[in-house]
């Protein structure tokens, strides 16, 4: 998208979030996201193009299971840290990468991990030869390991 359009995009998406909460007398919780993500995207310095080629770049070492170079490199874009990188790796092979979490590493019993996993990969790449192993060991799908050490929580 080209800058005018972007600039028409929001202000279209802003009337039309305007518009669904405006007779509401509280916000759902997917109101709330939507309009949380409509600031964050409009405070965003990246681009389109950007974002496409430094997560193709990503994906392709992923899939070559060079983790820390992925989470690296998708650290390049405005505003993510390995909390969301990590996200973005598991979304997109949930088979392979897990999201990092405060609460997990807590639950593994990694607390001294918590003060560097924000912006170290070496951090991550340990994270997730753990947790492959353990979902492993515990004949468990990667997230659905991850998923019970996060709920486990609650």
């Amino acid at each position: 998208m080209n800058r005018k359009e972007i600039l028409n995009w929001y202000k279209e998406e802003f009337e039309r979030i305007s518009n669904n909460i405006m007779g509401k007398e509280s916000l759902s919780y997917s109101d709330f996201l939507r309009i949380r993500n409509f600031k964050l995207q409009n405070s965003s310095r990246e681009n389109e193009q950007h974002i496409k080629k430094i997560t193709k770049e990503a994906f392709k070492l992923a899939k070559e299971d060079k983790i820390e170079e992925s989470i690296s490199k998708l650290l390049e874009l405005h505003g993510v840290a390995i909390p969301i990188a990590s996200t973005i790796l598991a979304m997109k092979f949930p088979d392979k990468y897990c999201i990092i979490d405060r609460i997990v590493l807590t639950n593994l019993g990694k607390k001294e991990w918590i003060k560097r996993y924000l912006s170290n990969p070496k951090i991550y790449k340990k994270y997730l030869v753990l947790m492959r192993n353990k979902a492993k060991k515990n004949k468990m799908k990667l997230r659905d390991f991850e998923r019970s050490l996060f709920e486990n929580d609650r």
